[in-house]
């Protein structure tokens, strides 16, 4: 008899939080800052507050979310339970392309970062990064627990040159900098300047759901992912918070709105070429841990949304040699190495994936909602004013976000529809029923 190829839970407690930390504290936090506060000025210290507390009322569906459905696939599971086929694919589909993206997006984020190591050979800097995002996949290929305790040791680096710049930027603080004004005002004034910051730190700050795609991976993952999405989630806002303080308060940032590598460059001007290299480093570090992390998720999710028979089969496969998703690991990479090649705008596919991110942000929350109802005692939450509060948020800044990239929101979704449509109509067998329609 043919043995049953099955994820191994190899993931603990520590695993998780390292996980989540380890693909939030991304590019993100190394590039964002200046960004945001050329589109608000002073106010992007309250965006990376506002984008923050919303990262943390999406961390608690989550965590309601994760307590009562352990299953791999995270946001497109919890949606397919609770709101069925259709919104669970359209959940699964939004989360899958803003996932595949974001491996480009940290490509992009890699090259833009050697620049201050290799000036002038872009690129020299693009092979790198995408031969960086080759070696992780072949990592993650070979098995779970060499991708996660790859992610240990990426997170405990990225940190420290954070807190060396905290510590810097503090010493040097006048608060003269802060009142510096922004010098890229969206055309709809400070209010329109202020949602653009928002959107931007929600780059930085999404990736807690990450802990919540390889849970059946993890060991006693009911208990445990809960509690890593809100650890997780609520270290990175103090760092964040702490971070943008800083850099806006110990220097005229608005010097370095033309840089790539932003908060290296600031450090070089404060201490010196050391201290610019320290934070380059830790930059670089920083985006290939985010990179190691979706490279490790995305294919999670294909897999989750091809056994539940939402996605072709052809992604319904473990390597039975490493018991990986080696078909979608390697599809993903393939697809984000040619979009890495023929497009490189860093700000503006980070935009895109915020938009596709915020999507399965909503339904989770709607999906926390109603697991609450079904579930009353399983879950961690003992009121239902988190999700509605999430789901108000999450509706606001999908309108913003779909408003500034409308073209790309219509597009994606038009194509997906279309593809449930016709896998539906085609499919040799049904979709499986939702997780809390069967048994458990």
């Amino acid at each position: 008899m043919a043995r049953k190829i099955r994820f191994i839970r190899a993931m603990g407690f520590f695993d998780a939080v390292m996980l989540g930390v380890g693909f939030i504290v991304g590019s993100g936090i190394y590039i964002m800052p200046v960004l945001a506060a050329q589109a608000a000025g002073a106010w992007s210290i309250a965006a990376w507050v506002v984008a923050g507390l919303y990262a943390l009322l999406a961390g608690f569906c989550f965590a309601e979310c994760a307590a009562i459905v352990p299953k791999t696939g995270g946001l497109y599971s919890y949606a397919h339970a609770a709101l069925g086929d259709f919104w669970g694919f359209f959940a699964g589909y939004a989360f899958w392309f803003g996932y595949w993206l974001t491996i480009a997006v940290e490509q992009l984020a890699l090259a833009w970062y050697l620049q201050f190591f290799i000036p002038g050979s872009e690129n020299l800097r693009i092979a790198i990064a995408c031969l960086a995002g080759f070696v992780f996949t072949f990592i993650n290929y070979r098995g779970v627990k060499g991708g996660a305790r790859m992610e240990d040791a990426l997170t405990i680096l990225k940190l420290l040159p954070l807190l060396l710049l905290v510590i810097l930027g503090f010493f040097y603080f006048n608060s003269s900098n802060l009142l510096q004004p922004a010098t890229s005002l969206p055309s709809g004034g400070i209010a329109f300047g202020f949602l653009s910051a928002v959107i931007l730190a929600l780059w930085a700050y999404q990736g807690a759901e990450i802990i919540t795609v390889p849970e059946e991976e993890m060991k006693n993952a009911r208990k445990i992912v809960p509690r890593a999405v809100l650890i997780a989630s609520g270290s990175v806002i103090f760092i964040y918070v702490l971070v943008s303080i800083a850099v806006m308060g110990a220097v005229d940032w608005t010097k370095f709105t033309s840089s790539q590598a932003p908060l290296a460059d600031i450090a070089r001007a404060l201490v010196g070429e050391p201290g610019g290299v320290i934070l380059a480093v830790g930059g670089l570090i920083s985006i290939l841990g985010a990179l190691n992390a979706v490279i490790l998720a995305s294919s999670r999710i294909t897999f989750a949304m091809a056994r539940d028979r939402l996605f072709p089969r052809f992604f319904n496969y473990l390597s039975p040699l490493h018991e990986t998703p080696s078909r979608a690991l390697w599809i993903h990479y393939f697809l984000a190495l040619a979009l890495t090649l023929v497009y490189r705008d860093f700000p503006t596919l980070a935009g895109v994936v915020v938009l596709f991110t915020i999507i399965p942000y909503l339904l989770s929350s709607v999906s926390a909602l109603k697991l609450q109802k079904r579930f009353p005692n399983k879950g961690v939450l003992r009121s239902n004013k988190i999700p509605i509060v999430a789901i108000i948020l999450s509706l606001g800044l999908a309108a913003y976000a779909i408003s500034q990239n409308p073209l790309a929101f219509a597009g994606v979704m038009t194509f997906g529809l279309a593809f449930y449509a016709l896998h539906r109509k085609t499919s040799r067998a049904p979709p499986r029923a939702p997780l809390a329609a069967r048994k458990t």
